[in-house]
């Protein structure tokens, strides 16, 4: 059961932390280099891209923390 909270709590937190990511990068990109529904689309899929590694990526992280062995 700690190994699930722990996974789920890993990738939530990076998964929140990616959309965060995210949202800074959007900010910054859109009005520099948006000229179309193309890229306004390519971008998307990118951020979708990403944010399911982060989220994957906590996971990992979390079930290997986890997974750990306490100290002495």
């Amino acid at each position: 059961m700690k190994r699930a909270l722990f996974t789920l709590l890993g990738a939530v937190v990076f998964a929140l932390v990616s959309y965060g990511l995210v949202e800074l990068f959007a900010s910054w990109y859109g009005p520099r280099y948006i000229k179309s529904d193309s890229d306004i689309g390519d971008a998307f899929m990118m951020s979708l891209g990403f944010m399911l590694i982060c989220l994957i990526a906590g996971g990992i992280v979390g079930f290997k923390w986890a997974s750990r062995k306490p100290r002495a």
